[in-house]
């Protein structure tokens, strides 16, 4: 009895040893149909403002995201997608977006941003890193519109990752609320 407990041991090391020499993919998994997916998909954390008033200016809006190492692809983008009140949303500065490893309060490195654009129907941004994001890091993405909203209340935005390749599966990593506040409203006037 003791001996075969001992041979599945033994065995059991022998498979954790061998796995342990496959080198991990820096390419997303790709299935059949062609298509690229994350093995383990990054989830979305925080978002997060320096400005809460409507109508200010200068304000920035970051979105942080964790793309855990076991991910087994590259970020090739995200999409930062408004789900409620997108009449009120002023344009963004598209040229001015920003990305980096950590979070707004512990920033590591400045990450490399390709192309940004903007759904003009939906007010969907995408932004493109250039070179994509290796796993294991926290990123960070950084819009600054041009003013914030005109109206208070909370922004719900869905945060969408995708994965390198020609055809991904796109993730939905989760969905990042910002409360805008109207600090006149109660205001008396003359």
């Amino acid at each position: 009895m003791k001996t075969r407990y001992l041979a599945m041991a033994l065995g059991a090391s022998l498979c954790v040893g061998a796995l342990a020499n496959i080198p991990l993919s820096a390419h997303a998994i790709e299935l059949a149909n062609g298509t690229t997916a994350f093995v383990r998909p990054p989830q979305f954390l925080s978002a997060f403002t320096t400005n809460d008033s409507v109508m200010r200016r200068n304000a920035t809006y970051f979105f942080t995201l964790d793309l855990p190492t076991d991910a087994d692809a590259p970020l090739q983008s995200v999409v930062i997608a408004p789900q409620n009140l997108t009449r009120y949303l002023q344009p963004y500065r598209l040229e001015q977006t920003v990305a980096f490893e950590g979070t707004p309060g512990d920033v590591h490195s400045e990450l490399g941003v390709g192309n940004v654009s903007i759904d003009e129907d939906t007010k969907a941004v995408t932004v493109n890193f250039d070179p994509p994001i290796a796993p294991g890091k926290l990123v960070t993405i950084g819009l600054r519109p041009r003013r914030n909203p005109r109206l208070d209340g909370i922004y719900v935005f869905r945060v969408i990752a995708v994965p390198v390749g020609d055809q991904p599966q796109t993730h939905i990593a989760g969905h990042g609320r910002l409360n805008f506040i109207d600090n006149d409203r109660d205001r008396i006037y003359d």
